[in-house]
């Protein structure tokens, strides 16, 4: 029989293993879930609640793109649970369970004791590696369930350690800055002794600059005299829309990509190094750590509803979700501690051919609003093309 529970609806028991249950329901806004508890005896014992605990966050440093995201993990309540979104694509909350089972008996006490703990620290220590490690990219999140009830109290989601950056760029960064400011000073000094011995000498030659003056960033598509028509140039009447974050600000230090053949040009930040691979480009940053990825292809077959499917399930951070008419579509997962991951598809038609546009991100969490930012790009610029 189905009940509420909280904020859930239409809850019913779908398995029972001893000491855990998960039951299926809808949220809030009426997505299907599946909620993994303990049951109210178990919900006692503070070996069962550490087993959760460990294991739930071992869900959360190895999730990939086949696992349904974490909703909601209230680990701290007198009973506690975690909440999986339900889809038949994707692994639920039934390896949270069976990771359970594999760890410990689901009924009775569980093992105490030196052993015990020593098998506790090492599925630690595994699922902190696996963190560590660059993860599977995944689907998008979403926000999790609101409201009061009288088994779910509110989302404590705090579960791995930040991971500490490395000193040395900050070091390196500051050896460089002394270089660079010696090597100014030996030239300013050797301009002005050169101007001295000869005044005459035409402006050129004295090195005279305006002061202040800046240098817009080159742009990768080439230089000047590989600029033509088949290169496209960065659009500044192009819309102002957003899928969510910001747009790039007149402050903001950015560099303009734009290679011969492409449809359209965008913006990344300044300090991200960017290298063309066929009709994509890799930018990254953090050493490597945190990485920007832009393409585009044309849309084959008349561009119907199979070829776009076909397109979009090519992308790393499934599944996306539809926005408007559908030739725009997102995703966006936070599941993993410190990373931010997401996923842009549009579909542009012109007056020759349509053709998808797309970007995939995995930063550092506080590079998150640099991937909204080239996103609203990607998606400004591509959308200037379309026939008017």
């Amino acid at each position: 029989m189905s009940r509420t529970v909280g904020p859930y609806k239409d809850v019913a028991t779908a398995r029972v293993e001893g000491a855990y249950e998960l039951c299926e329901g809808l949220d809030s806004s009426g997505r299907p879930v599946q909620i993994l508890t303990l049951g109210s005896s178990s919900s006692k014992d503070p070996a069962r609640r550490g087993l959760l605990s460990d294991t739930v966050a071992w869900a959360y440093a190895t999730a990939g793109p086949e696992d349904a995201p974490i909703l909601v993990a209230d680990l701290e309540a007198e009973q506690p649970y975690v909440v999986v979104l339900h889809d038949a694509r994707l692994r639920g909350a039934d390896r949270i369970m069976d990771r359970l089972l594999s760890l410990g008996p689901a009924t009775g006490p569980l093992p105490v004791g030196p052993a015990a703990a020593a098998q506790r620290a090492a599925h630690q220590l595994a699922a902190a590696q696996r963190s560590a490690a660059p993860a599977s990219p995944a689907g998008p999140s979403s926000p999790p369930p609101a409201g009061p009830g009288p088994l779910l109290s509110p989302p404590v989601v705090m579960i791995a350690a930040p991971k500490k950056r490395s000193q040395l760029k900050p070091i390196l960064i500051g050896i460089a800055a002394v270089v660079v400011i010696l090597a100014l000073a030996v030239g300013l000094w050797a301009l002005w002794t050169g101007g001295e011995d000869d005044p005459d000498a035409p402006a050129s030659e004295n090195g005279d600059t305006a002061a202040g003056e800046t240098t817009e960033l080159p742009t990768d598509g080439g230089d000047d005299a590989g600029q033509s028509d088949q290169v496209p140039q960065w659009d500044a009447e192009a819309p102002q829309e957003r899928v969510a974050g910001e747009l790039f600000g007149e402050g903001d230090q950015t560099q303009t990509v734009a290679y011969e053949n492409w449809p359209f040009a965008f913006k990344v930040p300044a300090d991200y190094t960017c290298e063309q691979q066929n009709q994509a480009v890799v930018c990254t940053e953090d050493d490597g750590d945190s990485q920007i990825t832009v393409g585009w292809e044309a849309c084959p077959a008349n561009c119907s509803d199979d070829a776009r499917k076909a397109l979009r399930d090519e992308l790393p951070y499934k599944p996306l979700q539809e926005l408007g008419s559908g030739d725009i579509a997102i995703a966006e997962r936070t599941q993993v501690y410190g990373r931010w991951r997401g996923s842009l598809s549009v579909f542009v038609t012109t007056a020759e051919t349509t053709f998808h546009s797309w970007s995939h991100v995995d930063l550092a969490s506080e590079r998150g609003g640099e991937g909204w930012q080239v996103f609203n790009d990607v998606l400004n610029q591509s959308t200037a093309k379309a026939e008017s």
